[in-house]
């Protein structure tokens, strides 16, 4: 394994934990996270106010693995993510995700998602 999917895959483990903290932690300072919809939020604080406030509305929140691979600049990883809105299993969903990262001196710089958020904006309005 690449050391830049070791970086990715400790990144994903934190999510997994709900571990705002430890997410940050494996990024770089000047950190960019890119969202679904081309929202792109810089810096590590910014983005510790983020996953918690994401973590909140879906305390459940996981990304599985289907595949990664090393590609020119970075990681890519395909899989699926889930959640529930609010851990109700009446609002649970999950959907395909890509993720493309950057890594630069072993933490991640940049954490791009390619995902139809559709069913998860849909459990927070039933």
């Amino acid at each position: 394994m690449s050391p830049e999917i070791d970086a990715v895959r400790q990144t994903i483990e934190a999510i997994n934990r709900r571990d705002p903290a430890g997410v940050v932690a494996t990024l770089a300072r000047d950190v960019a996270f890119v969202d679904a919809h081309g929202r792109r939020f810089e810096g590590r604080e910014t983005l510790m106010e983020g996953w918690r406030g994401y973590f909140t509305t879906f305390p459940d929140y996981q990304i599985e693995i289907d595949k990664e691979q090393s590609v020119a600049g970075g990681v890519l990883v395909l899989g699926h993510a889930a959640g529930s809105y609010r851990g109700r299993r009446d609002r649970a969903w999950r959907i395909p995700i890509a993720i493309r990262a950057e890594v630069r001196e072993g933490k991640v710089a940049l954490w791009q998602v390619f995902a139809d958020t559709h069913l998860p904006f849909e459990s927070m309005r039933a």
